[in-house]
């Protein structure tokens, strides 16, 4: 028997869009003059055409009226600049509700619609959330000028930037966290003046900064680079969907390590385990991303079950790795080896694989 249009529609949904990180599709059926009308709001062109697809598949004798409404396309949508220097991303346009990551200062991002003084947006990652409060839109040309402008790095956890370059403590505006990047345009000293999103120039130290191009496709040797910055790091707190010295999650810490080398990441620990190569245990080396189901409990690690990817650390050699840990409360070292200190014997038992990206 034929399912009805609703249940048709549903159906679809589920197998194409059930993953709200990245995808998008709120829709609904009404029966009308002989067709179904498609009316709602989708993510884009191509979420629509996916979803008519299937549905002219799966019910070929039904006229289906395309009354959808690309956010792309929308009325609310432009690029955007972010002027903080770390911004949440929420589950939904709530403060109370989950943070599934992170803007830091300088980012380009996409804004799909506006409620009140939330914004639904994409990441650079194409995750998809909202955040709450300023953002400096601008146009796609706009938005390309700034990212390519992009000059230099910060390498250490927090850079303190400054209203002029004194570096006085009463001129400090803000901290700008480790990974982001920077139009440096200037010098004073042992300052360096840099342009924020909003046009204002401020200054921030030139110890805490590199030029973007000596870590651009430099492969494993600037990953180690930015993994040694890293241990400035142990020690800071967990914090689930954080991306920021202020507080990491574990993969918001592996894909900053990545993205600091120009390697795009994708945001969750389950999304990067399927990017990169399969790396077996016995040819762990740095650099590879070591991949665990922390979600199990002791019991069910010994049944035949699904797993699930849950937790993500960065391979320091082929027995430690660096990891931010909620159950450790933030940013530590690990241990394959039972002789370590840092050894711990759950994440041996809850080990599942490893990625190679370089």
């Amino acid at each position: 028997m034929l399912a009805s249009p609703v249940e048709l529609v549903k159906q679809l949904q589920r197998e194409y869009f059930s993953d709200e990180r990245s995808t998008f599709a709120d829709v609904e059926v009404e029966p009308v003059d002989h067709a179904i009308r498609l009316r709602g709001t989708v993510l884009d062109k191509p979420t629509a055409a996916l979803l008519l697809g299937g549905l002219h598949q799966k019910a070929p004798g039904i006229h289906w009226r395309d009354e959808m409404t690309p956010l792309v396309t929308g009325p609310d949508y432009s690029f955007a600049l972010a002027p903080r220097a770390v911004a949440d991303v929420r589950r939904e346009p709530s403060n109370g509700a989950e943070r599934v990551s992170q803007i830091i200062f300088g980012e380009t991002l996409e804004v799909l619609r506006r409620t009140g003084h939330w914004a639904f947006v994409r990441t650079q990652d194409g995750y998809l959330g909202w955040t709450h409060g300023t953002l400096l839109c601008c146009s796609a040309e706009e938005a390309h000028e700034w990212k390519a402008g992009l000059n230099t790095i910060v390498r250490q956890p927090l850079l303190a930037c400054y209203a002029d370059a004194s570096g006085e403590p009463h001129q400090q505006v803000m901290l700008i966290p480790f990974g982001a990047r920077l139009h440096v345009e200037g010098a004073d000293g042992a300052y360096r003046c840099i342009r924020c999103p909003d046009g204002i120039k401020r200054w921030v130290p030139a110890t805490g900064l590199l030029p973007a191009e000596q870590l651009a496709q430099s492969g494993i040797k600037g990953l180690r680079t930015v993994v040694d910055w890293a241990h400035a790091s142990i020690g800071v707190p967990y914090l689930w969907g954080g991306k920021t010295p202020f507080g990491y999650d574990c993969s918001g810490l592996v894909q900053t390590l990545f993205g600091m080398i120009g390697m795009s990441l994708q945001r969750d620990a389950d999304q990067q385990f399927i990017q990169g190569i399969a790396v077996d245990y016995d040819e762990i080396s740095f650099g590879d991303a070591l991949f665990f189901d922390t979600s199990a409990t002791a019991e069910e690690l010994h049944v035949v079950r699904e797993v699930s990817v849950s937790h993500v650390g960065i391979a320091l050699n082929e027995q430690d790795f660096l990891h931010a840990s909620r159950q450790y409360g933030g940013v530590v070292r690990g241990s394959f080896d039972p002789q370590s200190p840092w050894f711990t014997r759950s994440f041996r038992e809850r080990f599942l694989g490893a990625r190679r990206y370089l």
